[in-house]
């Protein structure tokens, strides 16, 4: 947030035409919610032709951000701001093109974005290679992306990456490249690498078996919302694996699991209560 003082020599910069002290102010007043004054600042950015004044504006109609939501505006700043050599602007009409599920048309334009070294763009490529959005599945090509994405610096990936190696998805099957993989991904927070280190130390998978870092790990996912982490974490309270039977803690993460939809924690409830 900028002090009044910094505010007002922005406006001053503005006044004389600077279009980067524009965006700084229209980011400003997007921050305190003024979106009015957000919005006329990104648009005096565009009579400027500035290409992120332009960028920003399509992304302020698609979201209805201090004007009229209005897509066909949307789209027709960012070409323009993409015309103007901003490839972040591809990137933004392949996702308005996504969102609005015109897959080949949204595949093409993230691919020009992604061959321009845009991480995000490169990631949701990725993605699009992965579920055949706008192009065939391809999970060699999802991989190659990915680890690019990564190469870019984009966060949250090693996840997939270790799925990908754990499942022989994209290339032979790997468990100690698996491992490596997820155990990177917890290291830096990635929530979803924790269950399939559980599952990994328990199997003994691409590392020695080992219960007590199996429910540690499952520990680590339940606690972070994770419906199979819960789940893994009531059978060892069930069965007394690496710790002591509790049957309280047992039906408590068993319960949290079915709240969040887990079908085997359904399941087994309804057992145990029919069996009553």
């Amino acid at each position: 947030m900028l002090t009044e003082q910094e505010l007002n020599t922005l406006i001053t910069k503005a006044d004389q035409s600077d279009v980067k002290a524009m965006i700084k102010i229209a980011d400003h007043y997007r921050s305190i919610n003024e979106e009015d004054k957000a919005f006329k600042y990104v648009h005096k950015s565009t009579l400027y032709s500035y290409p992120e004044g332009e960028r920003k504006l399509g992304y302020y109609y698609e979201r209805g951000i201090g004007c009229t939501k209005d897509l066909l505006k949307a789209r027709q700043f960012y070409e323009l701001a993409a015309l103007h050599g901003d490839i972040k602007a591809k990137y933004n009409i392949g996702l308005f093109y996504y969102r609005n599920k015109q897959y080949p048309q949204a595949f093409n334009l993230v691919k020009e974005s992604a061959d321009m070294n845009y991480g995000k763009a490169t990631l949701l490529l990725a993605y699009f290679y992965e579920h055949a959005f706008g192009t065939a599945q391809d999970y060699e090509k999802a991989k190659e992306y990915y680890l690019k994405a990564l190469e870019l610096g984009e966060k949250g990936i090693y996840h997939r990456l270790g799925y990908y190696s754990y499942n022989g998805y994209g290339g032979e099957k790997n468990l100690d490249e698996a491992f490596a993989y997820f155990y990177q991904g917890a290291s830096e927070g990635e929530k979803a690498c924790y269950y399939f280190l559980g599952v990994m130390f328990s199997k003994g998978e691409g590392v020695k078996k080992d219960q007590a870092k199996s429910f540690y790990w499952y520990q680590q996912g339940a606690n972070n919302d994770d419906a199979k982490s819960m789940y893994n974490l009531a059978i060892y309270y069930e069965n007394g694996i690496s710790v002591p039977k509790d049957s309280e803690k047992a039906l408590f993460w068993l319960q949290k699991s079915a709240e969040l939809g887990f079908d085997l924690a359904i399941n087994k409830l309804q057992i145990e209560k029919n069996n009553k």
